[in-house]
């Protein structure tokens, strides 16, 4: 959740931010690794007007959110394009920490979450979408579009959709030491 993306106080999804702050102070106390993946856009990606672009590189439109900002070891992986896992290292990344379960959480739902769960799935890992932990982050959209985001991860990913008190309860475990 970056600052390009227009996360401010009292703008439209923001409540959602103490939900997701919830999740990565679990993950924190628990000694679980934290991976943010935020957007980023270069000149050379050819997007089409680049004044109207938001993520772009070497701008803080890209740093994430105060609330949310990385700590101690957290990793921060820039995605980009629609999936998290599309042409970075995020799958180096979980597989050399011997991850095989993502929690997902982030906006918006029926685009990256979507996308990114659908890569995670197809590369083996057990997939868990935080519902309340994400969001359609277009104002105007019907309240359905988020629904039939989540149905596709259920009925053609077979990955889990849960509230944020079972995810923590049930997958944010103390790391073995």
């Amino acid at each position: 959740m970056a600052k390009g993306y227009g996360w401010e106080p009292g703008s439209y999804g923001y409540e959602m931010v103490a939900k997701v702050k919830e999740l990565k102070d679990a993950a924190h106390a628990a000694g679980a690794p934290v991976i943010h993946v935020n957007s980023l856009r270069r000149k050379s990606d050819n997007v089409g007007d680049w004044d109207k672009v938001l993520m772009k590189e070497k701008t803080d439109a890209v740093d994430v959110i105060p609330e949310l900002q990385p700590v101690d070891n957290d990793t921060i992986v820039y995605k980009r394009y629609l999936s998290g896992f599309s042409y970075n290292d995020l799958d180096y990344v979980l597989r050399t920490m011997n991850c095989d379960t993502v929690l997902i959480a982030g906006a918006s739902t029926d685009n990256t979450v979507l996308w990114t769960s659908a890569d995670a799935f197809q590369l083996r890992y057990k997939v868990i979408v935080v519902e309340d932990c994400t969001m359609v982050h277009r104002e105007n959209e019907p309240l359905e579009v988020k629904e039939y985001a989540l149905r596709i991860i259920r009925n053609v990913l077979h990955s889990q959709v849960m509230p944020l008190a079972d995810a923590i309860q049930d997958y944010i475990k103390p790391m073995a030491k």
